[in-house]
């Protein structure tokens, strides 16, 4: 009997394993759909990120007016420093004597002999305009009556002498040699005549040659006052002494003889990668803060330079890029901020500035990478 249903109970154990493999399978299917969209959601967190809302860069303080390296004019090659009429500083206005080079005696002699040369050229001029003095003019009045008389006598002699020869009472010799002193006197009278004419008259040539003479003369003081003034260094603009780099002694450094700057205005010069300075634009508001004291400044982007150029101001990060291409940012320091900041030209700050707008496209591929990398 048992032998009968032995086949009906196989059956219903291979019945109930087929139930709990397709249970199994529809269980483990469901665990799978939701771990994959999981994952799904993680990668599409991933790849969009929040918006940024700000540009991140290291950058300098400097004044607005951009420090001045001051150098002598040309010509000075080889001269040291005579006399430094300031100190580092010191504020100082425009056209200020600021440092006197060692050639100015040399220079001064030079000027002093050029203004001689013109004294003397416009003295001579003044004597060809006036003419000849007044006693040679009479010397020579006096030689014309002179040769006027005695041409008169001879000429009387000579009327005398002729009649004596037609009596033979003289001879040929004698009467020629009177005809000859009547020659004389004659040519002696216009030789004086012609002396006195040319005395009395100032001639234009002689004028404009002394004219031309007063000209170079000119010319030679104006370069000689140029070459004076190269020996002086004077301030082209109001400002302060940042730096002297030549002190009395000494040759002119290869760098100048001193930076001027004027500090009233002072900017942060921002490095911001070239990548990011599309997403900037004049009058975004900008946040600095001083890497010395951490103090925190405000102002707003006032100028995007156009050249790309390698990094100035390093990171202490190892692992930062050092030969990033960057492009300067220069913002405009609130008043009550560039004053704190007046004497702290070239200090190495942190700049933050604000996005005002960003796109959604933007989003999606922009990274919002380590701050300390100058990347936010």
């Amino acid at each position: 009997m048992s032998r009968e249903f032995r086949p009906w109970w196989l059956a219903t154990i291979l019945a109930g394993l087929l139930l709990s493999t397709a249970a199994g399978v529809v269980v483990w299917g469901g665990v799978w759909k939701s771990g994959s969209a999981a994952t799904q959601a993680a990668a599409v967190s991933t790849v969009l990120p929040a918006a940024r809302t700000q540009v991140h860069s290291l950058g300098r303080l400097e004044p607005a007016s951009r420090v001045l390296e001051l150098y002598p004019e040309s010509g000075n090659d080889g001269v040291t420093v005579r006399e430094l009429h300031v100190s580092e500083g010191q504020d100082v206005a425009a056209g200020q004597l600021l440092v006197t080079l060692d050639n100015i005696e040399r220079r001064r002699a030079r000027l002093s002999e050029a203004e001689a040369r013109l004294r003397a050229a416009e003295v001579h001029l003044q004597q060809v305009q006036a003419g000849s003095k007044a006693g040679d003019l009479a010397a020579q009045r006096a030689a014309v009556e002179l040769a006027d008389r005695q041409s008169q006598l001879s000429r009387r002699e000579a009327e005398r002498a002729v009649q004596l020869h037609a009596r033979k009472a003289i001879s040929d010799e004698q009467l020629e040699s009177q005809q000859w002193q009547l020659d004389r006197w004659l040519l002696e009278k216009q030789r004086a005549e012609g002396l006195l004419s040319s005395l009395s008259e100032v001639r234009e040539t002689d004028v404009r040659a002394a004219q031309s003479d007063i000209d170079a003369a000119v010319a030679a003081v104006a370069s000689a006052q140029a070459e004076l003034a190269g020996s002086e260094l004077k301030a082209p603009l109001a400002g302060r002494i940042l730096r002297i780099r030549s002190f009395p002694g000494e040759r002119v450094d290869p760098q100048g003889l001193l930076e001027l700057a004027d500090v009233g205005s002072m900017q942060a010069v921002a490095e911001v990668y070239e990548g990011d300075v599309g997403l900037l634009s004049p009058g975004l508001p900008a946040k600095v803060v001083l890497d010395a004291s951490g103090e925190e400044l405000r102002g707003v982007v006032a100028e995007i330079g156009n050249a790309v150029a390698r990094k100035v101001v390093l990171t202490n990060d190892p692992v930062s890029d050092t030969d990033a291409r960057v492009v300067e940012v220069r913002i405009d320091l609130e008043a009550a901020s560039a004053a704190k900041v007046a004497r702290l030209s070239n200090a190495r700050v942190e700049v933050f500035i604000q996005l005002s707008r960003i796109s959604d496209a933007d989003s999606r591929v922009q990274s919002t990478g380590p701050v300390l990398g100058q990347r936010n």
